[in-house]
């Protein structure tokens, strides 16, 4: 027995010199078996890493989202119906009966031609009718006698058809040798003095009618007037009447482009047609209505760094999905394309709401339902750049 515990004290003396031995493999051991874990961890990150594309966002602003932009636009006042009146014949003036700014009623006398060479053209031809009727008298009864042949006896109802037209023409130009007023209105211009020779067709007055209002002429270029549709509604001011706006609608857009201007010619009919002086200088504005089959009409403003695979008003961006560890093409309609030259963003018709995320920098690396992670440090970013430029698989 004293044996046995003899042996037993000789054991822990024992293991007591080579504890600090043990522990320390212990410790090393553990530390080896960490550092394994770690290592494993650090190769599956990397590994996640290599799979996802960096890539650098925007988020679209919630006032990215608005309706179509007003065009603002200089014209000029005039009647949708100024009537340029003239003689139909060449004459001599004998009167001229209103002055420029004066107001005129329908069929009122305005001015007239001397009425003695019109006069005489007149008996003329009444006269050529009188001899046409005794001719056409005696044919009928030589031809009754036998005396005539057929063929006379035509040719007198002939010659009697064309005396008659003859004074019908000459009646008719007689009746335009007066001007008369074509409509209640205001005479713009007077060119013409008593007395002045004329000639046929040459305007004599210029008379604007009351009866289709005023309008403001403008010229668009060709971005602008696609966007403008009938009925849109406007805004118009005059420097010559301060302090008040008036309101009108787009009643007529020229189907071609004006020779030498480029434009498009649109008129813009007043609501409220004051009695203004024709030529006034028109500050517009106008409110184009919603682009149809934009649903709410809102356009969403994208950068123009988000658009991939761009064919005319189509086009794609990638937009991050919640999370943020993906992303899904989506397809968008462009429209006026052009503002991209100066605002480096392309309105969207549709496909997006204005509320999503989408992916500016990395695009080109990127297909439907690629891993991403986003960059926001300079560092990251530094890194992203230096990336190799290859495409993620499906």
């Amino acid at each position: 027995m004293p044996r046995t515990v003899a042996h037993n004290s000789t054991s822990r003396r024992e293991l007591g010199q080579f504890a600090p031995y043990l522990l320390t493999i212990a410790s090393l051991s553990t530390l080896l078996i960490l550092e394994g874990c770690s290592s494993g961890a650090n190769a599956q990150s990397a590994g996640v890493a290599e799979r996802t594309v960096p890539v650098r966002v925007t988020t679209l602003a919630s006032g990215a989202t608005t309706g179509p932009d007003a065009i603002t636009v200089i014209g000029t006042l005039a009647g949708k119906e100024e009537v340029a009146l003239a003689f139909k014949i060449g004459g001599v003036i004998e009167r001229i009966t209103v002055d420029p700014g004066q107001r005129v009623r329908v069929g009122q006398v305005l001015a007239t031609l001397r009425p003695t060479e019109i006069a005489a053209q007149v008996a003329i031809a009444l006269e050529g009718r009188r001899k046409a009727e005794r001719d056409l008298a005696r044919a009928t009864t030589l031809y009754a006698d036998s005396v005539t042949t057929l063929e006379q006896l035509q040719n007198a109802r002939t010659a009697l058809d064309v005396a008659v037209n003859s004074v019908r023409i000459a009646q008719f130009n007689a009746d335009y040798a007066t001007i008369r007023a074509p409509g209640d209105g205001v005479v713009l211009s007077r060119t013409a003095e008593p007395g002045q020779v004329v000639d046929a067709g040459r305007s004599v007055l210029q008379v604007r009618r009351d009866g289709r209002g005023l309008v403001v002429r403008i010229g668009l270029p060709d971005r602008d007037a696609l966007r403008v549709r009938l009925g849109d509604a406007a805004n118009i001011r005059f420097d010559a009447v301060a302090g008040r706006t008036f309101t009108g609608r787009v009643t007529q857009r020229a189907a071609a482009v004006s020779p030498g201007t480029g434009d498009y010619a649109l008129e813009v009919t007043l609501a409220d047609a004051p009695d203004l002086p024709t030529g006034l200088i028109a500050h517009v504005t106008l409110r184009p209505q919603a682009t149809p089959g934009t649903g709410s009409g809102a356009r969403v403003l994208v950068p123009l760094d988000a658009l991939v695979d761009a064919d005319a008003d189509s086009a794609a961006v990638f937009v991050l999905r919640p999370g943020g560890t993906s992303v899904i093409r989506r397809a968008v309609k462009l429209t006026d394309v052009a503002e991209a030259l100066q605002t480096a963003q392309v309105p969207v018709l549709s496909g997006l709401d204005g509320s999503e995320t989408v992916v500016t920098a990395g695009v080109s690396r990127l297909v439907d339902g690629s891993a991403v992670r986003v960059v926001t440090t300079a560092a990251q970013r530094t890194a992203a750049d230096a990336a190799p430029q290859w495409k993620a698989a499906p």
